[in-house]
């Protein structure tokens, strides 16, 4: 029963994949006033932007580690159609991912048409409250390698 949700879902996910609003500025060609226009716009819920509630996504707790990793993955093909660019650490589980996923779709964010990437880091470097956990943390060895840097530099 789950299978044939998630399988309308992703469905779903395709088809607002396909709905990303085109530049009316051609390729290569820089517009001052445009960009001033996209940078004005207001921001949006993620969720509004592809036109996909967050309710319409299954808690991670109600899919098997097979489905975490489908919908894992379909989100990520989803973000990176509208110029969303999540930036994960390597090996991090696919329910943390699919996690992050849906409940960003709660946040505001701009949508820049014509190419313009978005990347999200999801982490505040703050290695204590990083969303990926500690094993996964990305920034907790800044301070050591920083600390190494300036050793190395100090000796020479």
């Amino acid at each position: 029963m789950i299978q044939n949700y998630l399988d309308q879902l992703i469905a779903d996910m395709h088809l607002a994949a396909g709905r990303v609003p085109k530049s009316p500025i051609p390729d290569g060609v820089f517009d001052p006033d445009y960009q001033d226009m996209l940078e004005e716009s207001p921001d949006k819920l993620m969720s509004q932007w592809f036109g996909l509630e967050k309710e319409l996504f299954p808690p991670s707790e109600m899919l098997s580690l097979e489905e975490l990793e489908l919908m894992a993955d379909e989100f990520e093909v989803l973000w990176v159609a509208w110029s969303f660019y999540p930036e994960f650490p390597e090996g991090l589980p696919a329910k943390r991912r699919y996690e992050i996923l849906r409940q960003y779709l709660d946040e505001p964010c701009q949508h820049w048409p014509g190419g313009w990437r978005q990347h999200f880091t999801f982490c505040d470097y703050e290695p204590a409250n990083c969303p990926f956990g500690i094993e996964y943390c990305m920034c907790k060895d800044f301070d050591s390698e920083e600390e190494m840097v300036t050793k190395t530099s100090d000796e020479n």
